[in-house]
């Protein structure tokens, strides 16, 4: 801090700033103290609020008191996963729904959430439980997916994962048909009592097929996403008032404020190390390293985030010693929260944090 700044309620003020602050509260003018002390005490608040080029900032809230999380949204049907999950003591767990997938319906998973949640964390409080929900994809072993449905019927249904996940759907998120399945998914994890939502499949914005009907439709892709998970944000936020929204990937979308003030973190994947598409279909697990010059793109794209106050997460795909150590490093060293484990995210990584 230089000699031009001062603090006021944890926010850095200019030399600027406080003068227009002591003018209002000191020059004499038509307004009666109690009128001026109002208006200042609202000022103060605004720019306590915002950052240096009056972006909104979120105020802090739980995530940001999160050391440790984990991942894993597969094979959490198997008793010993929950155990795994309740005997460990990470903060934040990003865990799916199991009665979301077909066939397991009638599975209880708000007795597993609620158990989850009242195990210990790393300073023994309760679990902060996050449920990974898919926004951008339809996946076809969901409990929403109906027989006969393929690309183009129903029409919101596009082409599948180009990355070859097995049964996942880029989906034109603007339709109402969608933006109502993705409300009643919602309201069933509320139900189940997770904290919040991990959102995957933000990317979606820019997949060649949605660009193409957004660009038949006359549409600004961009700002229908903003749109879409503000409606969203409001549903659920409306249901059970604080709770958390995480954004997974497309870090680039930090510099929409109007985006930015809907999520309370971000998560970025494989910024340093990746695997190779869908373990399922004979992808690898991880130890791929990533393009310097992306992973560059990635650390300057959610510095956008970071200069708002929104906490970034990172997982890292890796397995071999030497890249685990060096994916904790430059973690660390970008003060992000790092997770190292394997792709297939079916169980606890046995790579934890130094510090875990």
């Amino acid at each position: 801090m230089n000699s031009k700044t001062k603090v006021i309620y944890g926010r850095y003020f200019s030399a600027d700033d406080i003068s227009f602050i002591r003018h209002l509260t000191f020059a004499p003018d038509h307004m009666t103290i109690k009128r001026r002390l109002s208006l200042l005490f609202m000022i103060v608040f605004f720019l306590s609020c915002t950052g240096d080029e009056g972006e909104v900032v979120n105020t802090a809230g739980p995530l940001s008191k999160v050391d440790f999380w984990a991942y894993q949204i597969d094979a959490l049907d198997l008793p010993e996963s929950i155990g795994s999950l309740c005997s460990s003591h990470y903060d934040l767990l990003v865990i799916d729904q199991q009665r979301s997938l077909k066939g397991s319906e009638g599975y209880e998973t708000q007795a597993d959430v609620s158990r989850i949640r009242n195990s210990l964390n790393s300073s023994g409080g309760k679990k902060i439980v996050v449920c990974y929900i898919d926004v951008g994809q339809a996946e076809g072993y969901r409990y929403y997916w109906q027989a006969g449905w393929e690309t183009g019927n129903p029409e919101w249904l596009l082409d599948p994962d180009p990355d070859g996940w097995n049964d996942s759907y880029g989906v034109k998120f603007w339709s109402p048909e969608w933006k109502t399945i993705m409300k009643h998914y919602i309201g069933r994890i509320i139900d189940d009592g997770y904290d919040g939502i991990y959102l995957d499949w933000l990317m979606i914005y820019e997949f060649a097929p949605v660009l193409d009907q957004a660009q038949k439709e006359g549409l600004d892709v961009r700002k229908e996403l903003t749109a879409f998970i503000g409606e969203l944000a409001g549903y659920a936020r409306g249901r059970k008032p604080g709770f958390l929204l995480i954004a997974q990937n497309a870090p680039e979308l930090g510099n929409d404020t109007g985006y930015t003030r809907l999520f309370d973190a971000i998560a970025q994947e494989d910024i340093w190390y990746d695997g190779s598409g869908d373990p399922d279909n004979g992808g690898e697990e991880g130890d791929f390293p990533v393009d310097p010059l992306d992973s560059e793109k990635l650390i300057n794209d959610l510095a956008l985030w970071q200069n708002k106050g929104i906490p970034v997460f990172n997982v890292e795909y890796a397995v071999k010693p030497g890249n685990v150590d060096r994916a904790y490093q430059l973690g660390s060293q970008h003060q992000y929260r790092t997770y190292v484990t394997q792709r297939l995210l079916n169980k606890l990584s046995s790579t934890p944090h130094p510090d875990y």
